[in-house]
């Protein structure tokens, strides 16, 4: 049995996860430019803990038998400037993180999370979600569309040296 819980501070958890995701981006990045050093996963966690903290944030972790298979993290976002007057005024959500452990992918569990994710921001009063995709990351591309998302902003890259 699937159970969605609100994250309650275990750390090694976060990093763990992230570490497996890191290591799944290095290992599909046609460019060669990410790198997983050994202390990625707890220099990103605190760094994911602390923009949460400060942005009306939420940490959602999927766990079978209170193992850990999946976590969602997101926030709200405080509009820019330049957004308050080029765009039709909104409150903004961003998922920062979505990862569902290798072995559990494809069961519907990345859905549940969003779903639960989705529903904290609807509550926030947030009107629209963000998320952003590495472009060699075709699955979770395709995984975001089918949930109904859909390419907003492409930023490119040029090496140059």
């Amino acid at each position: 049995m699937i159970e969605i819980n609100k994250y309650a501070g275990n750390k090694k958890v976060l990093v763990k996860l992230i570490n497996e995701l890191q290591a799944y981006l290095v290992k599909i990045d046609p460019l060669r430019r990410l790198q997983k050093t050994p202390a990625f996963g707890t220099n990103y966690t605190n760094n994911l803990l602390e923009k949460v903290r400060k942005n009306k944030g939420i940490i959602y972790i999927a766990e079978i038998e209170n193992i850990a298979i999946g976590i969602v993290a997101g926030i709200i976002e405080k509009p820019s400037k330049e957004e308050e007057i080029e765009a039709i005024p909104s409150k903004t959500a961003r998922v920062l993180e979505l990862i569902v452990s290798e072995k559990y992918r494809g069961k519907n569990i990345g859905q549940l999370l969003m779903q639960t994710i989705e529903k904290y921001f609807q509550q926030q009063g947030c009107d629209i979600i963000r998320i952003e995709v590495l472009e060699a990351n075709q699955k979770a591309h395709n995984f975001y569309q089918k949930a109904g998302y859909q390419d907003r902003v492409i930023d490119m890259i040029k090496e140059i040296s």
